[in-house]
């Protein structure tokens, strides 16, 4: 199911890309921007966001058995968990929107703050998975550096994606992430098939 989860994401994104919105540049602008309330993509958007998000959940239940349960196995699939609801609530609540979903807090933010959560659970995946699995000699391996390699490309193109200096180029930046972070979970989940 998780081995899904990047191509589900990435062709109904190219379908929403086709209805973007006049002005939207795929350089410039962010993702979250096609899911925004009232655009013609908004609908196809959030649901590469949320189906996302609940296909990616088949990492966790393999992930923690691969680690042998334990305190190891319960943490990667916590974060797998954190990763899908952070998308699923990236969809929940558009970008660009100031309703009102708690006191101070706007749909915007609460946008915010879901990105903030799968981007810091998936980097914490990326970077926990290879020590919680270094008992298995399937995963220590070539796997191992792959998974410390793309956590390593998706910190430094975290730096210019929050950069005010690159605005011009936050959407290049933001795809950049999603592809390190979207091979490593199709990589991790043939990887998991194939040893499972």
């Amino acid at each position: 199911m998780a081995v899904l989860a990047p191509l589900y994401y990435t062709s109904v994104t190219a379908r929403a890309m086709r209805n973007a919105p006049p002005g939207y540049s795929s350089t410039q602008h962010t993702m979250s921007r096609l899911a925004a309330r009232g655009t013609s993509s908004a609908k196809l958007m959030n649901a590469a966001f949320a189906g996302y998000g609940v296909l990616v959940q088949g990492l966790g239940p393999v992930l923690h058995h691969e680690a042998r349960g334990g305190k190891r196995g319960r943490a990667l699939w916590g974060l797998v968990a954190i990763y899908g609801l952070g998308a699923v609530l990236a969809a929940k609540y558009p970008t660009r929107s100031e309703r009102q979903v708690l006191p101070g807090i706007t749909e915007n933010s609460a946008h915010n703050i879901a990105g903030g959560m799968t981007l810091s659970s998936i980097g914490l995946l990326m970077a926990l998975s290879p020590r919680a699995l270094k008992e298995r000699p399937a995963w220590c391996g070539w796997w191992r550096w792959f998974s410390y390699t793309m956590f390593a490309a998706t910190c430094i193109l975290t730096l210019p994606y929050y950069s005010r200096t690159w605005l011009r180029k936050r959407g290049l930046f933001q795809r950049s992430i999603f592809v390190t972070t979207m091979t490593w979970v199709m990589t991790t989940a043939l990887r998991l098939r194939n040893v499972s």
